[in-house]
């Protein structure tokens, strides 16, 4: 049973996260933004979204094997369960683009500063034609993409269960000549999918060594599967 003192910290912080959220929407309309500037704005919000989970709700971030991260260009390949890793991206790697569902424009303010920012947004319906477009819009855009996010579960997943990851990343192993570096994240345990409390704990987040060239596909996805559950 959730005690008292966390149900009264996660309402503080979701009260000031919306607020944070709509005041910088408003005043920072992305349409009338450059690119840059709102890139800039969605990574102040990440880090004070970040500092308020911190001092509200004690949640800790440690991060592990970042020497991994040697070269500027590259595929993170992340476990995804709550929207948490995206702010911690944003936060920690404020240029890099995320490959995102198209559903996700809808959303009031939030779909703004995702269209504005320049991440590559997919449309999940035609699978094959998805996988197409993903590699055009990345190989468009390596001149200025510093590097790549991808969620390879294709949706967000339970803390602390194994679900498999989808065989379309390794379109992105085989045709780009790009390292990609698994990363592994558990802040579902802080931060339920839909969920109102925000848990108090350390989110441990892990990058892994970059995977070499050469692997098969079914060796591929195994080897990234062992990374990320």
């Amino acid at each position: 049973m959730v005690n008292q003192l966390i149900i009264i910290r996660s309402l503080i912080f979701n009260i000031l996260f919306f607020l944070l959220s709509t005041i910088i929407g408003l005043l920072f309309f992305p349409v009338l933004m450059s690119k840059k500037l709102s890139v800039e704005i969605s990574s102040i919000w990440a880090k004070i979204t970040l500092y308020m989970l911190k001092n509200i709700c004690s949640i800790k971030i440690n991060i592990t094997g970042l020497e991994n991260y040697s070269t500027k260009k590259v595929i993170f390949a992340v476990r995804h369960e709550s929207v948490l890793e995206t702010i911690l991206f944003l936060a920690y790697f404020p240029n890099i683009k995320y490959i995102l569902k198209k559903e996700l424009l809808y959303i009031p303010f939030y779909g703004l500063f995702v269209w504005r920012c320049g991440h590559i947004i997919i449309d999940r319906r035609g699978r094959a034609s998805s996988i197409f477009l993903m590699l055009k819009k990345i190989k468009d855009h390596l001149s200025s993409i510093e590097s790549v996010v991808i969620f390879p579960h294709g949706t967000r997943v339970k803390s602390k269960t194994h679900v498999n990851i989808k065989s379309g990343i390794y379109a992105l192993y085989k045709n780009l000549n790009i390292p990609i570096i698994p990363v592994y994240m558990c802040t579902g345990k802080v931060w339920e999918r839909k969920g109102f409390i925000k848990n108090p704990g350390i989110v441990e987040i892990n990058f892994h060594q970059k995977i070499s060239r050469g692997y098969k596909k079914d060796e591929f996805i195994e080897l990234l599967n062992s990374k990320l559950n």
